[in-house]
């Protein structure tokens, strides 16, 4: 019995296994067809250096994972005030940046070129991004809790006027962060999603992306720079600076 078993898990495992997209060994890119998406850490040279010159696979930061300590309670209003872009503007140690760090952490990985060819791999990569939306959620609802708390105590009288200067300011930062978050956490989810929903019908050999379909590719090319422009946009947040998916 547990030979037949054993042998039926065997038949599933190499079956599953075919709907992996084609691995190095089994194909090979021709770089002159082929697409060419150097990743940031590599842009800026001209399509023959892309050519002839072969790139290593991107480093990506390093996240580890940190115990979360709770701040000092702030002595004053014009603390709290300060601290609205903390994370966002202001950069502060990892076990204080509750929400930034984690996003960073979960985001850091998962364009991780040699992983997009593997179907097995990209639901991870599809869970992690989500992940980062949900914390990006969280941390949406307490800055709008902390700036109303805020709002409520300038709203009293008897404060400078250089500190409602400052929250407006840091309320703007804030109001600018939030959308230009989401919108590269959620384009990276919809270009890993086109590339679950089409493994097998493409290659990537860093920096080289290779797609025979034409509909596809035009559609691949959408996605990706709409998740270039993503990146581009949190990359102005000097917390965020390290990321290069």
């Amino acid at each position: 019995m547990r030979i037949v078993i054993v042998m039926v898990l065997a038949l599933f495992a190499a079956q599953f296994s075919m709907i992996k997209a084609p691995q190095a060994q089994e194909y090979s890119v021709d770089k002159k067809t082929s697409l060419i998406y150097p990743n940031i850490q590599h842009e800026g040279e001209s399509k023959n250096y892309y050519l002839t010159t072969p790139l290593s696979q991107p480093i990506e930061p390093h996240f580890k994972e940190v115990t979360f300590l709770s701040q000092p309670e702030p002595k004053t209003l014009s603390e709290r005030v300060d601290r609205m872009v903390h994370g966002i503007k202001t950069d502060i140690p990892p076990e204080y940046d509750h929400y930034g760090y984690e996003i960073r952490r979960y985001m850091k990985s998962i364009m991780t070129p040699q992983d997009l060819n593997n179907t097995l791999q990209l639901p991870k990569k599809i869970q992690s991004a989500k992940t980062a939306r949900i914390i990006l959620d969280y941390w949406k609802k307490a800055l709008s809790e902390e700036r109303n708390a805020i709002q409520d105590e300038l709203d009293k009288g008897n404060v400078p006027s250089s500190l409602i200067t400052t929250f407006r300011y840091n309320s703007g930062v804030i109001n600018e962060f939030i959308p230009d978050a989401y919108l590269w956490v959620d384009r990276n989810i919809e270009y890993l999603e086109f590339l679950q929903e089409h493994a097998g019908e493409y290659y990537i050999e860093y920096p080289f992306h290779d797609i025979s379909n034409k509909t596809m590719r035009d559609k691949y090319i959408a996605l990706y720079d709409e998740r270039e422009q993503g990146l581009r946009r949190i990359l102005k947040y000097s917390p965020f600076r390290a990321m290069i998916y």
